[in-house]
């Protein structure tokens, strides 16, 4: 299966436009003080957090899409893949502890583990993208 580099692009505006719809989410919890928003997200904080995540991820994607576009570099597919994946989970983190706070603190090395492998599609995807712009430049 062929990945094309527009899944980057298409992914950045699919997290906006969530980013926007958390901003909305926790406008009305907040503001509107809707109650039954409030009890399904008693963390509202944690809804700013992945809006602002959601918003940083949208702009990180446009930018490697600038750099790879800009360098005529050659992404790998899976790293295309990793990059749009990480960038759509890493941020669902905060939407989770909204609803349920208390998985802010994990108590097992198996929690603690399945959070951080959580954060590797980006670290990997975005990594790749800034080492082979850095190496375009050398």
């Amino acid at each position: 299966m062929e990945i094309s580099l527009s899944f980057l692009p298409f992914t950045a505006a699919l997290c906006l436009v969530i980013s926007l719809a958390l901003a909305w989410l926790a406008s009305l919890i907040v503001y509107a003080k809707v109650a039954v928003l409030k009890r399904i997200f008693p963390a509202t904080h944690q809804l700013i957090r992945a809006h602002i995540d959601y918003l940083l991820m949208s702009l990180l994607l446009v930018m490697g899409f600038y750099l790879v576009e800009r360098f005529a570099l050659l992404i790998p597919d899976a790293i295309v893949l990793l990059v749009c994946i990480g960038a759509l989970y890493n941020p669902f983190g905060f939407i989770v502890l909204a609803m349920k706070p208390a998985m802010a603190n994990p108590e097992t090395t198996a929690q603690k583990l399945r959070i951080l492998i959580g954060f590797l599609p980006a670290t990997i995807g975005y990594g790749y993208i800034m080492f082979a712009v850095m190496s375009a430049l050398l």
